[in-house]
């Protein structure tokens, strides 16, 4: 039995063969320009370590519940200053409307107060960070838990 090739099959399996053998390696136009990591910012209600990381016009604010116990369950979170609940945006976390409370219930200075999550559950709240749900003031909002 004679073996039949076409002779298109022989050309490509010549010029595959022939560029394995070169030794050539294809590189990137663009591998070796330099690009600066973007700057982390924090969007409203989520955790900070300074007023850097809240994106403008929001502030890192430390939360802590009860009060009393401020070293033992404190956290921050970007978040704004307000008058009553309407001036608190949505959540776009777990899509709930924010709460303005006192600083004061959560720790913080005597006069101002500040939006804060609400919850309805815990998995409402970012839980790695350090946040849990619970009744404060008679609403239910994401604070920091042990």
């Amino acid at each position: 039995m004679r073996l039949r090739m076409n002779q298109g099959f022989a050309w490509l399996g010549i010029v595959v063969l022939s560029s394995m053998l070169t030794g050539c390696i294809w590189v990137g136009d663009y591998d070796d320009v330099y690009e600066p990591l973007p700057v982390p910012v924090s969007i409203l209600y989520e955790v900070c370590y300074s007023n850097v990381d809240c994106i403008a016009g929001d502030a890192c604010e430390e939360l802590a519940v009860p009060a009393d116990r401020y070293t033992d369950y404190v956290n921050a979170i970007c978040t704004i200053g307000c008058f009553d609940d309407l001036d608190c945006p949505i959540s776009e976390f777990n899509g709930l409307p924010g709460a303005c409370l006192d600083h004061a219930i959560l720790g913080g200075p005597v006069a101002g107060r500040i939006c804060v999550e609400r919850c309805e559950i815990d998995a409402d709240c970012d839980v790695p960070a350090g946040f849990g749900c619970e009744i404060v003031a008679g609403e239910r909002l994401c604070v920091p838990v042990l």
